[in-house]
């Protein structure tokens, strides 16, 4: 390799601490140590030949901390001259953090603090910075990315100012480079540094660490627990959050009729509770009051439990279900009236994406947006236009443009890839939200609105996030399970509160807990004769109460009475 490619070091010795060398002696862009008695100074010959000092002290050269209080940086007046300096200005100095939630459009002001927590809620079009210190002062940010509580993976488009690590020549920058990849799955984190010495002009990133969702999560129950459902390794009610066992690999859950499903981060399948029908998928009919896994395979991707039976995807796309079959709800055709206590494929596609087990019917989604449904069909819940069950998958209608779909009774929801809301199935209690108590046998419009973002399911009504945060309910409001400070019915959507810092991650039964984009968990209202609500009594209530004070709360779903709920990892870099 050249030496052109390397900048020669000169060594040498004097009895006099910061002792000048010549610059006859020296090149231009050339370093030199001084090695004295008691010190070292560093020297750099700028292009106009002039010899400057650096570096008088190697004990004064430290890596700048998050807060910019402390530590050095290099920097350069652009001339080849070099000088460390101390990270400061305005409120960078003082290791404030911010809160910011992703917009399309979203604007980072460094007036608020420099370690920012970005919850991602949509995809980040057009990333900006204001009120970046001026140039000559150095400034390092953190910014720590946490992924969607649902899971889903939304990106950022970093500005071109944005050059990251490696990416530096000698003094100048060169071209830009791919941007790091953000950490997958639910509430996953990743913490990205930036650092800026000319006002923001240039930044130059890094990513400190990656935290893959679910890779450090915990698993909590409360509620009714008369046949195990908790997990807790005994029937005892409880009114409180408490751990099941001390894991903390938990990645998805689901609950149902008194039995429980959770995924791990590494892949395995584990259930527990009731199990008369098999549904525990175990190859008995055993009751188990704490988490056994179901055999040994290590690539299920999500589950959803339903009554007395379970459904499942494997990471390779197939779809598995078991339990009881009645209406033909497992989708085996091949054996309509025949129980499964263990796993069984549902035919023989690998494009399955999507899998909500309703009381005793199922939606899907494949991978190329279109909707199946199966099972019981009494009321239109299928969307098949009809009200004949069906014992196999069938899809609904032609669109591929659906992105999610809930059931919990004998209705279903689902959202269209355009943000349209859509209903169907038994209407009584306005569960619809179609303005009236109708029965439809085939997906309607609710509204026209385009900005539904999120939706879940509770017993007989129905909760939905739109684009902008805000929580709507409507349907049932028997113990005031829509959170809306009454027990009234609503036959349309009507907001909860005016806040805009809601999410949504799982079902409702005969009650309703809501996440906020902030890591805290509410409760909204409903039955709590057995402290479903995790509010440390038994008393119903109609409006958002927060569950403790945790802000890390990742899922949450409510079986019969029963709710279970992970905690992701709570990052605090600063």
């Amino acid at each position: 390799m050249p030496a052109t490619n390397y900048t020669p070091i000169q060594l040498y010795r004097s009895t006099t601490s910061g002792n000048t060398p010549l610059a006859a002696n020296m090149s231009a862009g050339e370093i030199a140590l001084n090695i004295a008695d008691n010190d070292m100074s560093m020297w750099m010959e700028n292009a106009s030949g002039t010899v400057k000092r650096f570096f008088n002290n190697p004990a004064a050269l430290k890596y700048p901390t998050a807060d910019g209080t402390s530590g050095q940086v290099i920097v350069t007046d652009g001339s080849g001259n070099l000088s460390f300096a101390t990270p400061a200005g305005g409120a960078l100095t003082n290791n404030v953090r911010q809160a910011v939630t992703s917009s399309a459009t979203t604007t980072l002001n460094l007036n608020s603090g420099n370690v920012i927590d970005l919850t991602m809620a949509a995809n980040i079009t057009t990333l900006s910075f204001t009120n970046v210190p001026a140039s000559g002062t150095p400034i390092l940010i953190q910014i720590v990315v946490r992924n969607a509580s649902d899971g889903t993976a939304y990106t950022i488009a970093w500005p071109n100012s944005v050059y990251w690590s490696g990416q530096y020549a000698a003094t100048t920058i060169s071209t830009v480079q791919t941007a790091p990849t953000l950490a997958t799955g639910a509430n996953g984190v990743t913490v990205i540094a930036l650092l800026t010495t000319d006002g923001g002009t240039k930044w130059r990133g890094w990513v400190e660490a990656t935290i893959p969702g679910g890779a450090i999560s915990s698993l909590y129950s409360w509620g009714r627990n008369v046949d195990g459902q908790l997990g807790q390794n005994s029937t005892a009610y409880l009114s409180s959050p408490v751990q099941v066992g001390v894991l903390t690999n938990w990645s998805k859950v689901s609950a149902s009729s008194f039995c429980s499903f959770a995924i791990k981060s590494d892949g395995t399948l584990w259930s527990w509770g009731r199990n008369g029908n098999g549904q525990l998928g175990q190859n008995s009919t055993v009751n188990v009051s704490s988490p056994v896994q179901v055999g040994a395979l290590t690539n299920w991707a999500s589950v959803s439990a339903g009554n007395n039976f379970c459904t499942a995807i494997k990471t390779d796309g197939t779809l598995w279900s078991w339990g009881n079959n009645s209406n033909g709800r497992l989708g085996q055709t091949s054996s309509p009236i025949v129980y499964k206590s263990s796993p069984v494929q549902v035919g023989a596609l690998t494009d399955w994406s999507k899998i909500t087990a309703s009381v005793n019917f199922c939606f899907a989604i494949k991978t190329d947006g279109t909707l199946w449904s199966w099972g019981d069909n009494v009321d239109g819940q299928l969307a098949q236009g009809t009200t004949n069950s069906q014992s196999s998958p069938v899809q609904v209608g032609a669109l591929t443009t659906w992105s999610q779909v809930s059931a919990v009774s004998r209705n279903g929801v689902a959202l269209k890839t355009d943000g349209t809301l859509w209903t169907w199935g038994r209407g009584g209690n306005g569960v619809l939200g179609l303005n009236n108590q109708g029965f439809y046998s085939s997906p309607t419009q609710v509204g026209a609105l385009t900005t539904w973002s999120k939706i879940t399911t509770i017993y007989y009504a129905c909760a939905a996030v739109k684009t902008d945060g805000t929580l709507w309910t409507w349907g049932m409001n028997n113990n005031g399970r829509l959170g809306l400070n009454d027990t009234t019915n609503r036959s349309s959507p009507v907001q909860v509160g005016a806040l805009t810092t809601w999410s949504l991650s799982g079902r409702g039964y005969y009650a309703f807990i809501a996440p906020k984009t902030d890591g805290t968990l509410w409760a909204m209202g409903g039955d709590n004769a057995f402290g479903t609500l995790g509010l440390g009594n038994t008393v119903n209530i109609s409006s958002p109460i927060q569950i403790g004070s945790l802000t890390s709360w990742s899922q949450v779903e409510i079986g019969s009475r029963g709710t279970l709920a992970t905690t992701a990892i709570s990052v605090n870099p600063a």
